[in-house]
């Protein structure tokens, strides 16, 4: 049910808002899946949409409510502000998404089914969803599951973190990038001047599939245990996800995926400078990053919380255009191994050192 926020004009199909200048901005937008990403776009979009009329709905878990009462919900990291909870729709019922014009799913692969199940149930035909999770196949599994309604490729290439109930921190760089449709067009007019303006594209499968180089590094940081800024000073560590990133290279020729670089460096210069010593690399390169040093990868976190991984869109995704190339990935099928006995162990294993690591993935110990 919903629990704070305003009640704006009843909803008007799709098609007729379609049909409407491209600066007029939805009557309701409906963030579901709401955690950090959400609730940071949420913070972010909220006085824009607030000035704009439209209804911004974060729906989420009652639980995260709880913790952000009394508000404000403050953002650090890029651009500072501090948002009154007014100014938001907090709902804990995906009947909350009744009525929406625009759908961004902010929640990770995970929670795909459950969602592909809500919005058969409550959102109108036709209307406009966004994607905004890890990997490729996402999207084209909503397609297929939903074809009445128009599927939008999302990519949120910066990291989010709770720092505490109410407080939380974008700890990497880069801007939300989404399909250019006539929904997203709106969207970005209408969000233009926040702190988290869209950038649009015609094609965004080129950048997603940029974006999943970045995301190998996930299954090596949720091995070490160890927050992902100590993780990467340490080069071995290094190794191993430089190992990673040039198999996935190799599969990506064979498959003639085009891909756009995501972040400052290309990943084919990555992978090289990810060898250097740990002097140099420390000092110079991981500096650039400006990692926050307590961050990890989302796959990290739900494997210390004993959740399921996204290891399925992610690492899996190399995989699986391997085999349809008719190439080989034996590095990134051990991560993926090694990671799936890791879910399905009754308690936590534990960290893997490095030495375990390169161990198993029968990587040298030599440069």
């Amino acid at each position: 049910m919903s629990r704070r926020g305003i009640r704006l004009s009843p909803y008007e199909p799709w098609a007729a808002w379609e049909n409407t200048r491209l600066n007029t901005p939805p009557r309701k937008i409906a963030i579901l899946g709401a955690g950090a990403i959400g609730c940071f776009l949420g913070a972010h979009w909220a006085s824009a949409c607030h000035a704009a009329g439209t209804q911004l709905t974060l729906i989420g878990r009652t639980a995260t409510w709880d913790q952000m009462a009394p508000g404000p919900l403050r953002v650090s990291g890029g651009v500072p502000l501090q948002t009154q909870l007014s100014l938001l729709d907090l709902a804990d019922s995906p009947a909350a998404l009744d009525g929406a014009d625009l759908v961004l799913l902010a929640h990770k692969s995970t929670g795909l089914e459950r969602s592909i199940q809500q919005l058969s149930a409550h959102v109108a035909d036709d209307t406009t969803i966004i994607s905004l999770m890890n990997g490729v196949s996402p999207v084209d599994h909503l397609r297929a599951a939903l074809p009445r309604h128009h599927i939008v490729a999302g990519m949120v290439p910066f990291n989010v973190v709770w720092k505490s109930g109410s407080h939380l921190h974008r700890s990497s760089t880069g801007d939300l990038a989404l399909e250019r449709t006539c929904a997203t067009e709106a969207l970005a007019q209408l969000v233009a001047a926040t702190g988290v303006p869209v950038q649009l594209c015609p094609d965004l499968k080129p950048l997603q599939y940029g974006k999943l180089l970045l995301n190998l590094i996930n299954p090596v940081n949720a091995l070490s245990g160890l927050p992902l800024r100590e993780m990467l000073c340490q080069r071995d560590y290094r190794r191993v996800y430089a190992a990673v990133l040039r198999e996935a290279l190799s599969v990506y020729d064979a498959a003639h995926i085009q891909w756009r670089r995501v972040g400052p460096l290309s990943p084919r210069l990555v992978h090289r400078l990810l060898l250097l010593p740990d002097a140099v690399f420390n000092s110079t390169l991981l500096n650039l990053q400006k990692l926050d040093p307590e961050s990890m990868t989302s796959m990290a976190a739900d494997m210390a919380a004993g959740r399921p991984t996204e290891i399925d869109t992610l690492t899996n995704e190399i995989l699986r255009l391997a085999e349809q190339s008719g190439t080989a990935a034996p590095i990134n099928a051990s991560l993926s191994e090694l990671i799936r006995q890791a879910e399905a162990a009754p308690h936590p294993t534990g960290a893997r050192s490095t030495q375990s690591l390169l161990e198993h993935l029968r990587l040298s110990h030599e440069c």
